[in-house]
């Protein structure tokens, strides 16, 4: 278990609103007859893509060159007829991944290309298989969050490297999964349990707890259920329902603390391998 004792606690998570605010303004930047379901801005900040849903059966994927205000579109077929819309960069910030989730019918997944004005589908991933987000240059890490099974990819053709399953999942589902740096990565269930795991030959390291609040870390009436980041910190949500209202706490950690942490859980397992 690797127990975190070192943090700081408070009410507001500035982060959040900072993302609402910056969502509206870009937000109406493109007009559509169509209901937006989202938009994503490229880590260089020259493209915008946007979600529109034109019918029942049709997702409008919108690219937008924030210098020269071109747009270009492509028609995704939603053969779930109600998914939500979400997408993640690739290190090719001309290229972008799209995924269409829609509970426990299914998800699809797409990887779109914008050149010389023209936007393309290049991939079509198999179904159920998320993209998740990229490891490094040469792999991403994708997930099928029906059997919570995790696979390393290859950034060049899409190809399945291995996967890796973990016993954590027999009684419990995967909610989701965020990289910590280029070498760690972290997961929770849905029974908001938090585990750390290596991106490299992605085995679980160990189980994550809030040391000083373990009885509000998991429980009926309390739990940690998300996960925000900056640059240097992870900011947990943790809630805990009082008197028919809920309680929200944020728990922000360093990053090097954090690391320093895994390390030595790492190094305790190496040494209880050689007794």
């Amino acid at each position: 278990m690797i127990y975190l004792r070192h943090y700081t606690k408070s009410k507001e998570n500035f982060l959040i609103e900072e993302n609402k605010q910056d969502s509206m303004e870009f937000g109406c930047k493109v007009a559509e007859e169509a209901t937006l379901l989202g938009w994503h801005e490229s880590h260089a900040k020259n493209l915008i893509w946007f979600a529109y849903r034109k019918s029942e059966k049709v997702i409008r994927i919108v690219a937008m060159d924030n210098h020269q205000n071109r747009t270009t579109h492509i028609d995704l077929e939603d053969d779930f007829l109600d998914s939500e819309v979400s997408f993640v960069s690739l290190p090719d910030e001309h290229r972008i991944i799209v995924s269409l989730t829609a509970g426990q019918d299914g998800s699809q997944d797409y990887c779109l290309e914008f050149l010389k004005d023209k936007l393309r589908i290049t991939h079509k991933f198999p179904k159920n298989l998320t993209y998740i987000f990229s490891i490094n240059e040469e792999d991403s890490l994708m997930v099928d969050f029906y059997t919570a099974d995790f696979y390393k990819i290859s950034n060049h053709d899409f190809q399945i490297k291995f996967s890796q399953s973990y016993s954590v999942f027999e009684n419990d589902a995967l909610s989701n999964i965020w990289k910590i740096n280029d070498s760690l990565g972290i997961f929770c269930t849905t029974e908001e349990r938090w585990y750390v795991f290596n991106l490299d030959t992605l085995e679980l390291v160990d189980q994550l707890m809030i040391e000083d609040d373990i009885d509000t870390t998991h429980g009926d009436d309390c739990g940690m259920d998300t996960l925000y980041q900056t640059e240097n910190e992870l900011i947990f949500r943790c809630y805990k329902y009082k008197n028919e209202n809920v309680e929200i706490d944020w728990i922000r950690v360093d990053k090097i603390y954090l690391k320093k942490l895994i390390g030595d859980s790492l190094k305790d397992k190496e040494n209880q391998n050689y007794q």
